[in-house]
């Protein structure tokens, strides 16, 4: 007896609904790892962004402080401040819109699903 079942049979069609759902889900798999490295280096960005404006900003100002006559210090210092108060909300912002951005998550794999449930309703045709 053979083991490939007959086309059209309930064995051949269920045969098929498995490999579509495996298929999916591998696909789901695949987004969701994508996904999890997007977001890790979203991040890691963040977060270095963060630590990279803290240490130049107090560096820089510990710089100024040394350098600037007694009668200026403050004027320069509050510049400065401003400054770095404007650079990291550019940072922030430039984040927020490249996350904005970037893809839906698991957007292909509702794709498909969507057009194999289409096909598998007869509303179209593959």
């Amino acid at each position: 007896m053979s083991t490939t079942p007959r086309p059209g049979s309930l064995r051949s069609l269920l045969n098929g609904f498995v490999s579509l759902a495996l298929t999916r889900a591998e696909l789901f798999g695949i987004e969701a790892h994508e996904q999890q490295e997007r977001m890790i280096g979203h991040l890691v960005t963040g977060v270095a962004a963060m630590v990279a404006l803290l240490i130049g900003l107090i560096a820089f100002l510990l710089f100024v402080m040394v350098i600037t006559p007694d009668d200026l210090r403050a004027a320069v210092l509050g510049a400065l401040a401003s400054l770095f108060l404007v650079a990291g909300a550019f940072l922030l912002w430039w984040l927020k819109r490249r996350l904005a951005l970037a893809p839906t998550p698991f957007s292909n794999t509702l794709t498909e699903v969507r057009k194999d449930w289409q096909t598998l309703s007869g509303r179209e045709t593959p």
